[in-house]
């Protein structure tokens, strides 16, 4: 057994709280499943809309120095 699963082992060992061990149970069960993806929880709206932004073009909302500059020139005093 590796020294790190050893720690692990004797930190969750030492856990009394109950409620605290049942997270810790479901978070080695969810993150030992290879085949979930963090996403399938999502209603399907929430999903699509996910998905819609995660293809967008990085340079979608993005401009220049110089746009800036000029945008926010009345905020800026010298």
């Amino acid at each position: 057994m590796s020294a790190l699963k050893e720690q692990v082992v004797k930190m969750v060992s030492s856990v009394e709280d109950e409620h605290l061990l049942e997270l810790i149970k479901a978070d080695i069960e969810y993150f030992s499943d290879k085949d979930i993806d963090i996403i399938d929880d999502l209603y399907y709206a929430d999903k699509e809309e996910l998905l819609n932004l995660a293809s967008e073009p990085d340079e979608k909302d993005t401009i220049s120095e110089d746009e800036f500059k000029e945008a926010t020139a009345k905020w800026r005093t010298k």
